[in-house]
């Protein structure tokens, strides 16, 4: 089989390297994938669905994304390069999860770096606006309706907490991320477990190019602080 970061490189996605181990270990690590449906939301090119196809040809997906913005072209032109190695395998959706039919249900719920997507408008009023906390539950369990009973909810994105942003400087690994439009992760569980979640557990990520050093070594709460700030997130609903 092909390795997985041959194929993005070959897509046109730069930086491939250490994808497959970062998708392995991270994001689908002790997930069952064989005949599973997975939805993508705000998946972008679907980098993550196509991982997840390339691992387990039994699994399918569907990533529902906008891609409003005329400078996701490139993106729009990834995927469809992705699609040719893994045909009617990883489906595209150019919307929002409450137009889809609602006699589709999913098994996993994946919201790769995306779920302070759904709400950016209401991210920065959450701690002090109960108004704007209930309408993100609100948003976020119009996605749960998608999913089957028993289904895995899987949330990766980046803590607002970071020892760059906490200074003020701009963060040399991650330099272009706006950290006060994100939530620690303890925050988030709070909100999922009132609509209905079940928090499995969560893990703080290295980054992807770090293998297995990144993984023993460096994949903890303080060494994160000091790069990205990463963590993946797993529920039952």
């Amino acid at each position: 089989m092909q390795k997985f970061d041959s194929i993005l490189a070959s897509a046109g996605i730069e930086r491939s390297k250490g994808y497959d181990f970062y998708f392995k270990n991270y994001i689908f690590n002790n997930i069952e994938l064989n005949n599973k449906s997975i939805l993508d939301v705000g998946g972008g090119n679907g980098i993550a669905s196509f991982f997840a196809v390339h691992n387990n040809p039994t699994c399918k997906s569907l990533v529902v994304d906008p891609l409003e913005d005329g400078s996701n072209l490139k993106m729009q032109k990834q995927y469809s390069n992705l699609l040719k190695k893994y045909p009617n395998r990883v489906n595209f959706f150019n919307g929002y999860t409450d137009e889809l039919s609602n006699n589709e249900k999913y098994d996993i719920i994946l919201m790769h770096n995306s779920i302070n997507h759904i709400g950016e408008d209401l991210l920065e009023k959450m701690d002090t606006n109960k108004i704007a906390k209930t309408e993100y539950a609100l948003r976020l369990k119009a996605i749960l309706k998608k999913s089957k009973p028993g289904a895995i909810l899987i949330v990766s994105d980046c803590a607002n907490r970071n020892f760059w942003g906490d200074l003020n400087l701009k963060n040399i690994f991650s330099p272009t991320i706006e950290w006060h439009l994100h939530k620690q992760p303890h925050e988030w569980q709070s909100l999922l477990e009132s609509i209905g979640c079940k928090h499995i557990n969560t893990n703080w990520t290295a980054r992807r190019e770090f293998g297995y050093f990144g993984k023993y070594c460096l994949s903890t709460k303080l060494v994160s602080y000091f790069f990205h700030s990463h963590f993946c997130s797993f529920y039952k609903y």
